[in-house]
């Protein structure tokens, strides 16, 4: 597979009217499942890595290292994204690691302290072709971990469009989507989302796909969603199938057989989303 920047990925759904799929995933197992699936179903991918799972693989040259040796048995295209870096720092020990796209998150920020950061993001690596999201308004009530986030509130147009002339590549949208398994069925602000798509013209993100109606997500794409972020249906299904197979099988020692169980029943969760996304048999087009 050829590590690209997530723009050429995200320019061509763009035009195509599908969305990438980018899935967050903190381990090898979960990479080679994703890899994996996207070559059999010729789907552009994005392997989505928090600065939390950065950090559980080491470091970010790490996390590259592993995704990029994993990627050469394959074909394809894909593209490693630093998911919700919350500063400078975290952002740029990632671009020197070799990711391919980053997003600095600066909605918990003062808006004026949002664009500030994004813009010197932008400045740093633009020369070096590294894709750069940003995100504005708060994508639910809380964190992709959970934790309680303060002053939730759904983008604003105007805010979005300011953003926006920062020269960043795509921006997430709080437009009713939340990280985590949904309370209820959620329902998506289509006209709050049509607004800011007249107001910014490039492509959009949409966090918290686990869970949304398959419905709502291709209408959010048909307006200009370019790609859809997908975390915990993985890990659900990733535990699920860890705990049912250690339930059967009580003396297994196995390391390999626990995680390569899990690690192939993940593979329908990731299969379902790009089938949602539209975005299988897009790299023969």
């Amino acid at each position: 597979m050829q590590l690209v920047s997530m723009k050429e990925l995200m320019d061509h759904a763009f035009a195509n009217n599908y969305a990438v799929p980018a899935f967050n995933v903190c381990n090898m197992e979960m990479m080679r499942g994703v890899l994996e699936t996207a070559a059999e179903l010729r789907s552009p991918v994005i392997l989505g890595i928090h600065p939390h799972e950065v950090a559980y693989f080491g470091n970010a040259e790490t996390a590259v290292a592993v995704a990029t040796s994993l990627a050469a048995q394959f074909e394809g295209k894909f593209a490693i994204h630093l998911d919700h870096g919350g500063s400078l720092d975290e952002v740029m020990q990632c671009v020197r690691g070799g990711f391919s796209s980053v997003m600095f998150d600066g909605s918990p920020f003062p808006l004026e302290e949002n664009i500030a950061i994004t813009k010197k993001v932008v400045e740093l690596t633009r020369s070096i072709g590294v894709t750069v999201e940003a995100e504005i308004g708060t994508i639910g009530m809380t964190s992709e971990f959970g934790e309680k986030l303060e002053n939730a509130h759904l983008s604003d147009p105007v805010s979005a469009q300011r953003l926006a002339e920062t020269g960043i590549d795509c921006l997430a949208v709080a437009i009713g989507n939340a990280h985590g398994w949904y309370d209820g069925e959620p329902k998506l602000e289509f006209e709050l989302l049509e607004t800011i798509i007249q107001k910014v013209k490039i492509p959009l993100v949409l966090h918290g796909g686990s869970g949304i109606p398959v419905e709502s997500i291709r209408r959010a794409i048909r307006m200009g969603i370019a790609k859809v972020n997908v975390g915990i249906a993985l890990r659900q299904a990733f535990i699920d199938e860890m705990k049912d197979f250690m339930a059967k099988n009580p003396e297994e020692t196995g390391v390999m057989s626990i995680l390569g169980s899990a690690k192939n029943k993940m593979k329908a969760p990731v299969k379902q989303y790009m089938e949602i996304c539209m975005s299988i048999g897009q790299l023969d087009k």
